[in-house]
């Protein structure tokens, strides 16, 4: 599709997971670093090691919404794709409302973990210590996103009609 043809919401979902493709980059980038710092110069900060996963598990967890809309997530479609009709919607109408009831237990756990870890100041200790809460803080904004997306591909379920037409079952 045309840059110009693309609606203002494609392009901020196109501009957020190249931002966060960038910040895996940078992830494995320090990661890259510091293997070469520790075999070539016997030298290593320990930050360098967990800053990458910290890195990564923030641009997996932003990107779990908008790739659910894709249907770029694991899943297994044998039964979903044999039934049409009235069965198949019924299916789907199942899976979208146990991924938001995933998103919403999930994103309500985070936020209680995240104010354990702001009420009792915890750090993660290293040679810069790091407050928990900001590390951790990838996991009720990453669910949080999951489950509006989730919410929205509920909304494309209920539109869709699986009757078993080609380019109508997904």
């Amino acid at each position: 599709m045309p840059e110009h043809a693309k609606t203002r919401y494609e392009r901020i979902k196109q501009r957020w997971m190249e931002f966060w493709g960038l910040v895996f980059f940078l992830g494995v980038l320090i990661n890259f670093t510091e293997i070469i710092c520790r075999t070539v110069f016997h030298f290593s900060l320990d930050i360098m090691y967990d800053l990458p996963v910290w890195l990564t598990i923030w641009a997996v967890m932003m990107l779990a919404g908008p790739i659910l809309l894709e249907g770029e997530h694991v899943s297994v479609d044998m039964v979903r794709d044999a039934v049409h009709g009235k069965p198949r919607k019924f299916i789907e109408i199942v899976n979208c409302l146990a991924t938001i009831a995933f998103g919403v237990v999930v994103t309500w756990s985070g936020i209680i973990f995240i104010s354990q870890c702001w009420r009792f100041n915890m750090k993660i200790i290293r040679c810069v210590p790091v407050p928990r809460w900001l590390v951790e803080m990838c996991i009720p904004v990453g669910m949080a996103v999951f489950t509006v997306y989730a919410l929205i591909q509920l909304g494309r379920v209920l539109r869709t009609n699986y009757d078993g037409k080609p380019g109508n079952d997904d």
